[in-house]
């Protein structure tokens, strides 16, 4: 068999080009075959059970096996080079030649045994981002396996193909969830599955992660904004590997579905904190994670149906591994197709999960259920009201901060988030109402934990706030000029204000003005949480500056307080809007 190899290679090689006998090829000749990444591919010599739950498929590697194998290595170039190169890999694959290998695969519960011998479990469908859309996506021992061809995700879409050929029904994708990858079955002549990093996640339903990182819920908010239902996500991913980890984000991967069947899309241009993939040659690499650090970015999500909305969700998005090569070049990585599911507003990793039947996370009993009072929008109810706080020193009602989850810089029972070269804690908020719209401050203190200068601007059109009762605020009315922060420069596009520059282990402190638009039809909230972006910015000359990296803020909500409203306690509707306009002339400071 491998004197008729070396004839039919020697016909091979006398061609011009080399012609070699490709995928497309060997699926046009009639051969079916089972698609490898790591050798030659067998020829399928028998198959039994197609479509069932014990399909199962034999195959072969043969000389046509190998020329292909190693026509694909040598490429097209010059046809001599090409010989040697293909003489070269023939030699190394000589000892393949007539092995067997045997694929198993159940078709009903969407459960495959492919050429390397470990257990896959059916994760879903490729989305359109990239090759191979609407194809299968598998789930191994380390997590989703990335569709590029170092990964091989497309190699077991082939290769179940085979075996499962036609539609993959909802009914198969909803029973493979349900079941858990193994590692290298013993027997398979498989090399042994190296140890995974452990666990960040341990079980948490907020928290998914695959063997490079974790992604875990920060906070999830639902809210309307005008005629559209919005969500807000912020995901804090943990760098597992001993090596520094680069992400970035796939555009239009990203999406979430609620339980009515509702599709909400990433508003792309709204993403925070983590770069964009635009295929290999647009590559924005600032997501860069130490090991064992974390990095957090943000995803705004848009649904503007006028059916009703549901309560909980399902979220999807696509990121994808950086790798430098060196002299400011990249490449792209594994691929990390990503799903959370059953966010409820208000969740969060660490935080308590309602579990079906009413068992608590931890299998003692649950607590008796509150009554249901939800409103007929479909949002939650207000929060208790929190005591007041003092007042600020503009005479406008306050409200402290309440515990939230920063990071371990930030003091106990504090609104706090560590970035790890600073910190910023909100140290009051205060808010007026003023005809039909209603304006929140928030006053924050950053703190420089370095040694060294820092300096810092607000990125212009990131500052975004939700109530208690699931109302959203911004910056100010699109088209219009963000002037929403004071006190810190404002980044917006190529213009650049490093005007707030701290000292090492100083803090210095800045003013967040957000606006609600229209607030006759909600009640007005008295509980914030405040998402903004702060960028990290170095000197590139005495006249320039550059950009070093993003961060994505996360304050939750911190606390309650009374919010004035137009006509309380006044003698007259005149003294009423006197009393807005003073309180609205005491936040923006004019």
């Amino acid at each position: 068999m491998l004197e008729s190899f070396a004839c039919r290679h020697a016909v091979a090689g006398a061609l011009a080009g080399v012609a070699l006998l490709s995928a497309a090829a060997r699926a046009a000749s009639g051969s079916e075959w089972l698609s490898s990444t790591q050798g030659p591919s067998p020829i399928v010599t028998a198959k039994s059970g197609t479509g069932t739950a014990q399909a199962t498929a034999t195959a072969k590697v043969t000389s046509d096996s190998i020329q292909t194998f190693c026509g694909d290595q040598a490429g097209q170039g010059d046809p001599a080079q090409a010989r040697s190169a293909i003489d070269a890999c023939a030699k190394q694959q000589r000892s393949e030649l007539g092995k067997t290998y045997t694929i198993q695969a159940d078709c009903t519960a969407g459960k495959l045994q492919p050429l390397d011998g470990a257990t896959y479990v059916l994760d879903g469908l490729w989305d359109n981002s990239d090759v191979g859309a609407g194809r299968t996506r598998w789930r191994g021992p380390s997590g989703v396996v990335g569709r590029d061809s170092a990964s091989g995700g497309l190699a077991l879409s082939q290769q179940w193909e085979v075996l499962c050929p036609g539609r993959v029904s909802a009914s198969v994708i909803s029973k493979a969830r349900s079941l858990s990858p193994s590692g290298v079955a013993g027997g398979t002549g498989g090399a042994a599955t190296p140890a995974a990093p452990a666990s960040v996640c341990n079980g948490d339903p907020n928290c998914t992660e695959v063997a490079a990182f974790g992604a875990s819920v920060v906070e999830f908010r639902a809210s309307l904004q005008g005629n559209y239902k919005t969500l807000t996500v912020t995901l804090r991913f943990q760098n597992k590997l001993s090596r520094p980890l680069i992400l970035g984000y796939i555009p239009a991967s990203g999406g979430a579905t609620d339980d009515r069947g509702n599709r909400y899309i990433v508003r792309d241009q709204d993403t925070r904190g983590i770069g964009y993939i635009h295929g290999r040659g647009n590559v924005d690499d600032k997501f860069q994670i130490a090991p064992g650090q974390t990095a957090d970015a943000r995803f705004l999500l848009i649904w503007g149906g006028q059916q009703l909305f549901g309560n909980t969700f399902d979220l999807d998005l696509t990121v994808r591994e950086i790798v430098p090569a060196g002299n400011g070049q990249s490449t792209l990585g594994p691929e990390y197709p990503l799903q959370i599911v059953g966010l409820v507003d208000g969740a969060k990793a660490g935080a308590p999960v309602a579990q079906a039947g009413g068992a608590s996370p931890s299998g003692t009993a649950a607590p008796a259920a509150a009554p249901d009072t939800t409103s007929s929008t479909g949002m939650s109810p207000p929060a208790p009201a929190a005591p007041s706080a003092p007042a600020s020193p503009l005479g406008l009602p306050t409200t402290a901060a309440v515990p939230g989850t920063g990071g371990a810089r930030c003091a106990a029972g504090t609104s706090c988030y560590d970035a790890g070269s600073f910190t910023v804690t909100v140290m009051n908020t205060a808010a007026a109402v003023s005809g039909r719209n209603l304006v929140v401050r928030f006053g924050v203190r950053v703190k420089n934990q370095t040694t060294q200068p820092l300096v810092l601007a607000y990125k212009g059109g990131s500052n975004a706030a939700v109530d208690e009762q699931g109302n959203s605020y911004g910056w100010g009315r699109p088209g219009s000029a963000d002037a929403s922060a004071q006190g810190i420069g404002t980044l917006q596009a190529n213009r650049i204000d490093p005007q707030f520059q701290v000292a090492a282990g100083a803090t210095r402190d800045a003013q967040f003005l957000l606006t609600r638009f229209d607030t006759s039809n909600r009640p007005a909230g008295k509980s914030f949480t405040l998402d903004t972006v702060l960028v990290e910015l170095r000197a590139a000359n005495a006249q320039q500056w550059q950009k070093v990296r993003e961060y994505p803020v996360h304050l939750p909500a911190v606390g309650a307080g009374t919010v004035p409203a137009v006509g309380q306690g006044p003698q007259s509707p005149n003294d009423g809007v006197k009393q807005a306009s003073d309180l609205l002339k005491g936040l923006l400071g004019k």
